[in-house]
């Protein structure tokens, strides 16, 4: 089976009108490389926010190298086809996760990763840590993670009009490479544009022994374009395509080893996002309105062999299409953001591979309106308080008609003590209504026809100190999830495949994070403690139980994370950096890890890796890049990897020491 549409040649297409890919921040440019990390308090809405400086330090090649300096999350998978997120111990299906403002709702299969996106593309990523205030949008039980593309305005320096560059990459651990070609500029003086073409081609990857992962070669292609202009003194307005396709032999449940139930099939994938910013600003204090409107499609096909003379070709489609129109209101002390949001969902599975055609749909939507109130009550003293009402509707794929609403305020405060320390607390909720099944359970989980709405509450209470050089914060949380959606887990007298409301999750803990400043090196520290639980369950045994790998949809247990960076400016024109990551042991003493006691702990470890960028010539032009991950080649499960289990279900270690080494040309 063959893609409809290839990036390369729709990229190619726009090529005259825009481009990107990442441009290296010079050595020396110490006003930015200081931004890599900011942390706020709960008023201003993120929690941490990964800057354009360090997505080029990192030299990315997929979402557990975008994390892996950040204590609080996790990305579980090793194969990138396989990732996923995880914050304090939540999957990215309890959170709200965008694109530009493209809500990636959907869910394909849980045996594999739901989130693709090119580390290359990214100039921020935003990360709001529980319920969050009323603009992280509707059903946000976890949080909210925001990826930001970037445009021409970002590439450009000084008096350009024009630009682009070239990279060629190679990795390794996987005998791959990388290549990608960028073109950016301004088409008038007040439109601009880019457009970016990349692909990668990887073979099996190794871990830490030296052995072979079977079945994680793979072929990714990415397509991006970007145009961005005014249309007149008070609007603006941006539009933008992303498109991603990764296909390759792959193994039914991506996650887990080889064996007799999980054999290898060729697997398509493709996920395309189309979205539209349009801002109107005429310079009123009470009048500055934004609209994104949005459409994100992910496909998956899987070619099942032969059985019984029949090819079994399953194609799955998510569609997701929506808007949020809000106003923001400036005063003298108080900003409020007051708006409307829209989502409309469908998920549909089909098996093309027969002569009769089986299909299983679902419709879910989603409409919330919400206000934001930002209030200086003193130059000390900073309040937040909102609201949200969501209203959820889905047809499932029986037929049944399921509807929910609800509330969900929120209010945060912070006090500053000193200019550089200040205090904050706050309260969260957020609900979510029924939603649209992944795609792969179609037709065979039901859900409960009294499924009610889930709901998280989250306290938080923390500090804050910046100083000149010393940079210091800390919190403490706690949340709950009530009546968490999930399977019953083989209980008795619950279908193993209802999905139904099956207890309430209870995640308490804090994070600690530091850095220090010196003349031409950084040095940083982030420690996190989370260990969510089922507070109580339909199946007695797992009340008190840790959520495990066998929550589905929901959540995995981590031992405490310590992570460590150094980056450090040898000259104008090198710069070198060091991530270490440590995870402690996580054992069945003091807290039930796993559903069955005779399973066995997560064993701790220490995984480090080296970056280094070379300016040639001290100069943007031409610049090096060069990267050994894990660089003592440890041999480890993370984690928020499903880990050795047992025969069938055993999951894949990460991936040994991998060298890579970038070169790229600006034109």
């Amino acid at each position: 089976m063959q893609f409809s549409r290839s990036p390369i040649y729709i990229a190619m297409a726009a090529l005259s009108t825009a481009a990107l890919i990442s441009t290296p921040v010079l050595a020396n440019d110490t006003s930015e490389k200081m931004e890599i990390i900011e942390v706020h308090g709960k008023v201003s809405d993120a929690d941490q926010v990964i800057g354009q400086a360090q997505m080029a330090q990192l030299q990315a090649n997929d979402l557990g190298d975008i994390f892996r300096s950040q204590a609080e999350v996790s990305v579980g998978g090793s194969n990138p086809i396989a990732q996923k997120i995880y914050v304090r111990g939540l999957e990215d299906t309890m959170l709200n996760v965008s694109i530009d403002g493209a809500l990636q709702a959907g869910y394909l299969f849980h045996h594999q990763g739901r989130l693709t996106i090119e580390p290359e593309l990214l100039k921020q990523v935003d990360i709001v840590a529980g319920a969050g205030d009323a603009t992280s949008g509707s059903g946000a039980l976890g949080g909210a993670i925001r990826f930001l593309t970037k445009d021409a305005s970002d590439l450009l320096s000084g008096d350009e009009q024009f630009g682009g560059n070239v990279k060629l990459g190679y990795y390794g651990n996987s005998d791959g490479f990388k290549a990608s070609l960028t073109a950016y500029g301004h088409m008038t003086d007040d439109w601009s544009g880019l457009v970016t073409v990349l692909k990668r081609d990887t073979k099996d990857m190794e871990d830490g022994r030296g052995n072979t992962m079977p079945y994680t070669a793979s072929e990714q292609e990415v397509g991006f374009a970007k145009i961005t202009g005014e249309l007149s003194d008070t609007q603006t307005i941006s539009a933008s395509y992303d498109m991603r396709q990764d296909n390759g032999t792959r193994l039914l449940r991506a996650h887990w080893h080889p064996s007799r139930k999980n054999f290898a099939l060729p697997q398509e994938s493709e996920r395309t996002t189309s979205t539209v910013n349009y801002t109107y600003n005429p310079g009123s204090e009470l009048l500055n309105v934004h609209l994104n409107v949005f459409n994100t499609e992910n496909f998956i096909t899987h070619d099942h062999p032969l059985h019984e003379g029949v090819d079994n070709t399953y194609h799955a489609v998510y569609d997701s299409t929506g808007f949020d129109l809000r106003n923001t209101a400036q005063l003298s002390t108080t900003k409020i953001v007051a708006g409307i949001d829209y989502r409309s969902d469908e998920a549909k599975l089909q098996n093309i591979g027969t002569k009769s055609e089986t299909e299983g749909l679902e419709k879910g939507k989603v409409f919330g309106l919400y206000v934001q109130n930002y209030i200086d009550v003193t130059e000390q003293f900073q309040i937040s308080t909102g609201l949200r009402y969501d209203n959820y509707e889905l047809v499932d794929d029986n037929g049944v008609t399921m509807n929910s609403n609800g509330f969900s305020p929120n209010i945060n405060m912070s006090y500053a003590i000193t200019e550089a320390f200040s205090l904050n607390a706050g309260f969260a909720q957020a609900l979510r209504g029924q939603k649209v099944k992944e795609l792969f359970v179609l037709g065979y989980y039901d859900n409960d026809v009294n499924l009610k709405e889930e709901q998280a509450n989250n306290f938080e209470v923390g500090f804050k100190y910046l100083g000149d050089r010393l940079t210091v914060t800390g919190n403490v949380f706690d949340s709950t999830i009530k009546d968490a959606v999930s399977t019953a887990r083989n209980h008795g007298t619950i279908e193993h495949t209802l999905l139904t409301n099956v207890g309430d999750i209870e995640n308490s803990g804090f994070n600690l994070q530091t850095r220090y400043r010196f003349d031409n090196m950084n040095v940083s520290l982030s420690y996190n403690h989370s260990k969510p639980k089922w507070e109580n369950h339909v199946n007695p045994a797992l009340s008190g139980a840790a959520i495990s790998d066998q929550d589905w949809s929901i959540g995995t247990s981590s031992g405490d994370t310590l992570t460590a960076g150094i980056n450090y400016t040898i000259s104008d024109d090198l710069e070198v950096s060091w991530n270490s990551r440590f995870v402690k042991r996580l054992t069945n003493s003091g807290v039930n890890v796993w559903d069955n006691s005779a399973l066995p702990e997560k064993a701790g470890y220490a995984a480090h890796d080296l970056q280094a960028t070379w300016y040639v010539m001290g100069s943007e032009a031409l610049v090096v890049e060069a990267a050994i991950k894990n660089i003592f080649d440890k041999f480890y499960y993370d984690h928020a990897t499903y880990a050795a289990l047992g025969p069938i279900d055993s999951g894949v270690a990460e991936p040994g020491r991998d060298a890579r080494v970038t070169l790229v040309w600006k034109f």
